[in-house]
């Protein structure tokens, strides 16, 4: 499913795409000679727990594109639909487009190796303000507010933060105060902690329960994922394997 999480990685495979700007997706569908719809489309994806991803397409006359992955078994299942004008132009592409995606999954998982945990690769990364800056700077602020957290209550406002802002590919927590934390989380996982107390420094989810006090938080999210190319680069790894 780590695939289907990837907006780029769906866009990429519908092969109507005539342009790109951010979130915003041109899209071309054309039926014989005469006949064609043009227009551009917000993208929004949602994860759905773990088991299920879903991507709408909608444009401002509210033409709707609904891509759905669902897993089952040891497989996915993609479902397609679309509503709106032109619905004879737009459906001879929609088997097209749900074969393309079944093609790039299946060469996706052809190519994927068996790779060592790389948590604590990214939780070292986490350590470091030059890694840091780069996140911020291809990222987006979405929410800061000062908190009072008793003991153990670190978690579940991270939690809950995570459940705030679900829909985005990436959500980078941060909180400083007499002690310091950063997580970062991608398609709805855990991929990375950073806990800076008592002058020591950590990189365990468990290190999160004993944090307590008056924190700053940040809270950063990005759709398209540059702040994850940010990881890779940084890394010099894959992500989501």
């Amino acid at each position: 499913m780590n695939w289907t999480k990837d907006p780029s990685n769906v866009i990429s495979a519908i092969p109507n795409v005539i342009g790109i700007n951010g979130n915003i997706i041109r899209l071309k569908f054309t039926r014989f000679i005469f006949a064609s719809l043009e227009s551009d489309f917000l993208l929004e994806p949602s994860f759905l727990g773990s088991g299920m991803v879903e991507y709408k397409l909608i444009d401002n006359k509210e033409n709707e594109i609904k891509i759905i992955f669902s897993k089952y078994d040891k497989g996915i299942k993609i479902s397609i639909g679309y509503s709106g004008e032109k619905e004879w132009v737009v459906g001879k592409s929609l088997k097209t487009i749900v074969e393309q995606i079944t093609n790039n999954i299946e060469k996706e998982i052809k190519n994927v190796k068996m790779e060592p945990n790389n948590t604590m690769d990214f939780s070292t990364a986490l350590s470091k303000i030059s890694m840091i800056s780069k996140i911020i700077m291809k990222s987006k602020l979405v929410k800061t507010e000062d908190v009072e957290l008793t003991l153990g209550q670190v978690p579940d406002y991270i939690q809950q933060t995570i459940s705030d802002f679900k829909n985005y590919q990436m959500i980078y927590v941060s909180g400083s105060g007499s002690s310091i934390f950063r997580a970062v989380f991608i398609g709805g996982e855990l991929k990375g902690v950073y806990v800076m107390n008592e002058g020591k420094d950590t990189y365990n989810e468990e290190s999160l329960n004993k944090l307590q006090g008056h924190f700053k938080i940040n809270v950063y999210v990005s759709i398209i994922p540059k702040a994850v190319e940010t990881l890779q680069e940084e890394l010099g790894g894959r992500i989501g394997q």
